[in-house]
């Protein structure tokens, strides 16, 4: 129901003359540059599972670090090839909600009402930027990637 907070889905649309092999190998380097551990994969789909705290002081500044586990698959849609991914940054959610629930302490000690102000402001100043930031960076590397 709210999982759209912490999924980030989206296509993009292949050139048919790459075959599958070579996709797959370049989502395989990408996931390693971006340090993602990748999952086995079926020479259909691959993926990653990288809880949030495996690598607490790693490199902030890689496009997926908010990421914590995410899916790549192959489909067809109107008779086109598209690389189908669903990436999920729960982890990172959860924390930020701890982050908030912080500031609801401190700000609460004036007024109830100000302790909420204060959490909606934390949470969507640290999860809605980082969100936003991911949301642009992360589409833009697929694609790149890609070509």
């Amino acid at each position: 129901m709210l999982d759209f907070l912490w999924h980030l889905r989206g296509t993009v649309v292949l050139d048919m003359a790459m075959p599958d092999e070579e996709v797959f190998d370049r989502l395989h380097a990408m996931l390693v540059g971006q340090e993602k551990p990748v999952t086995p994969d079926d020479g259909r789909q691959i993926g990653f599972d990288a809880p949030l705290w495996r690598n607490l002081y790693g490199s902030n500044w890689r496009a997926m670090v908010i990421y914590d586990r995410g899916d790549f698959w192959l489909d067809r849609q109107n008779g086109r090839r598209v690389l189908r991914y669903d990436l999920r940054s729960l982890h990172t959610f959860i924390f930020c909600l701890g982050a908030a629930g912080l500031f609801f302490s401190a700000g609460s000690s004036g007024s109830l009402e100000q302790g909420v102000k204060l959490a909606g402001l934390a949470l969507g100043w640290l999860y809605g930027m980082n969100l936003l930031l991911a949301s642009l960076r992360v589409p833009r590397l697929i694609r790149r990637m890609l070509r």
